[in-house]
């Protein structure tokens, strides 16, 4: 269920900037794709959190 949850994530991620995302237990993944809204891409990063790690966790976005 878990690989499952992770492999639609990185395919839904395909809609954000190329970054590394730093989940809340420490692992990096790094998420490709085009552009989307920030609130999108907070979506998409609390989703991998989920499949990477289990738990929900807020995610803050800084831009520049």
């Amino acid at each position: 269920m878990k690989k499952t949850i992770l492999l639609s994530t990185i395919l839904i991620a395909g809609v954000v900037s190329a970054f590394p995302f730093r989940t809340s237990c420490g692992q990096i993944v790094m998420v490709n794709g085009a552009t989307g809204s920030l609130a999108h891409i907070e979506n998409i990063c609390e989703s991998i959190n989920f499949a990477v790690c289990g738990t929900y966790a807020n995610v803050i976005l800084y831009t520049h």
